[in-house]
């Protein structure tokens, strides 16, 4: 068993795509010579993966006690570079310096920063923002327009679609411009009136590519959360993509209803 990719782009996510480490901080998802960005980040364990043997060396902070899906478990797992992936790994002197509860705190304090720049980054998302945030709308194929209008009780949809606390974080912060998403999109309806099912068409077609791969609950909310954010670097414009996804989770045009 090893980590799984949903577990690795949550913790990318939650990690603003940066090492955790604060004397580190870099970026870990430079754009590529083709202009798309490419994570250089590691999954690394906080209690090491391995205890040792013939066939591989015993890793850091290894616990016996755990279990293997412990292990892998995001609870265990800190999102850093190679460089000071190595660095907390050396042993002994990385296994001193980075024991399990330094890291825990590390991991701990650099996700509630990054939770504060994205409530913090949603202040400022306005329709140019926005306007980027959706530019890739434009190469999509409406589909037939759902004639389905049922709205449902926010809550009765978070149970449904079984998503959890770091899930509903962000689903609450984006409520708070939903306001702003609605009315960018109906001002760009005046000028475009395929933009609404051209804009929902785009989610919808991802969310069912990755429902069919198996992907449900919070692993597929990380993995729309990813999409919606397009790459984008600067906060704000990954905050305006996280919004609009908010707005069509809220408005049950996209996620089970």
């Amino acid at each position: 068993m090893s980590v799984s990719y949903p577990t690795k782009i949550r913790l990318a996510l939650r990690s603003g795509n940066r090492c955790a480490l604060p004397d580190c901080g870099q970026s870990l998802s430079p754009d590529s010579e083709r202009g798309n960005p490419i994570r250089v980040g590691v999954a690394a364990h906080i209690a090491g993966e391995h205890g040792g043997g013939t066939r591989e060396q015993r890793s850091a902070r290894y616990d016996p006690k755990m279990t293997e899906k412990e292990r892998n478990d995001y609870n265990n797992l800190i999102y850093i570079c190679p460089t000071c992936h190595e660095k907390i790994d050396a042993i002994p002197h990385g296994e001193m310096d980075y024991p399990v509860e330094r890291l825990r705190k590390v991991k701990r304090e650099h996700e509630q920063t990054v939770r504060d720049a994205i409530a913090d980054a949603f202040v400022d998302v306005g329709f140019p923002e926005l306007e980027e945030a959706t530019q890739w709308i434009t190469q999509v194929n409406p589909q037939q327009p759902d004639k389905d209008f049922s709205v449902i009780a926010l809550e009765d949809k978070l149970n449904k679609n079984a998503l959890r606390n770091g899930s509903r974080r962000i689903i609450i912060m984006g409520l708070s411009v939903s306001h702003e998403v609605r009315a960018f999109i109906e001002s760009r309806a005046q000028m475009d009136q395929g933009f609404p099912e051209r804009l929902k068409s785009g989610f919808l077609q991802e969310y069912y590519r990755l429902k069919q791969k198996g992907h449900t609950g919070d692993d597929l909310f990380v993995l729309m959360c990813q999409f919606a954010q397009q790459g984008f670097e600067d906060q704000v414009k990954k905050s305006a993509g996280l919004a609009v996804l908010v707005y069509l989770f809220e408005t049950c045009e996209v996620f089970e209803r």
